[in-house]
């Protein structure tokens, strides 16, 4: 609950610095979004155990391209999880044709006491105008909430492309590939649309994982998501 009632929080604490920041003028941004999702998933892996789960993000943002925040959730792990979070820190840098990122992430499950895990991931990104496409990897050495002590080894790549004559509307998809130690290596995948109204994104995807567990059976899965 105290989880729940942070997330909740979010926008009131970034809308107060937000406002600090402006009238300094400071070289940095502040953004993150509070949500819903009908299913909670991590790479098409059910953490929510498939029912609705609140979302939030909050990150500062430099102009010189580091960055540090937090995303958090509501879970329910089957194990005495509630909350989940992830620390990360990061270096982007932009190159035009090209967006470079590397970031450390910590991913921490919460309940019954809390279990971390890091991860390190570097991606590159490319904006093609009518479509953006980003590949990346992740190494996580201690495993990850799914597969503790079993390093995992995941390699992803995404695909955006807007629907023409509706520059609100863009296609989403991913697929990714975990190779994980001493543990079934997995896929998984997900194509759907996201939808801008304003501040506030929509989304409605098919995510599912080759994992023959009820956690990886694909579902449709809807979400909202106010930014700030």
């Amino acid at each position: 609950m105290k989880m729940l009632a942070a997330i909740l929080l979010l926008p009131l604490m970034v809308c107060s610095a937000g406002v600090s920041a402006q009238k300094e003028e400071k070289p940095f941004s502040i953004d993150g979004f509070v949500g819903v999702v009908s299913d909670y998933r991590d790479r098409g892996l059910s953490l929510s155990d498939r029912d609705f789960a609140v979302v939030g993000s909050l990150g500062l943002f430099h102009d010189n391209g580091f960055y540090i925040g937090v995303d958090a959730a509501s879970i329910d792990d089957g194990f005495g999880g509630d909350a989940r979070t992830e620390f990360f820190a990061g270096y982007t840098v932009d190159k035009g044709d090209y967006i470079y990122n590397i970031s450390f992430e910590l991913d921490g499950i919460h309940g019954n006491g809390s279990n971390y895990y890091p991860e390190l991931n570097v991606s590159i990104a490319r904006d093609f105008g009518l479509a953006f496409t980003r590949f990346g990897t992740a190494y996580a050495p201690d495993g990850r909430w799914n597969s503790p002590q079993s390093d995992s080894l995941y390699f992803y790549g995404d695909l955006e492309l807007p629907v023409p004559t509706m520059s609100a509307l863009t296609v989403v998809t991913h697929v990714g590939h975990d190779l994980r130690s001493d543990n079934a290596n997995i896929w998984d995948w997900s194509v759907g649309l996201s939808a801008f109204m304003g501040n506030i994104e929509f989304t409605a995807a098919y995510e599912k994982s080759s994992l023959n567990q009820r956690i990886g059976r694909g579902r449709f899965i809807i979400g909202a998501k106010l930014y700030f």
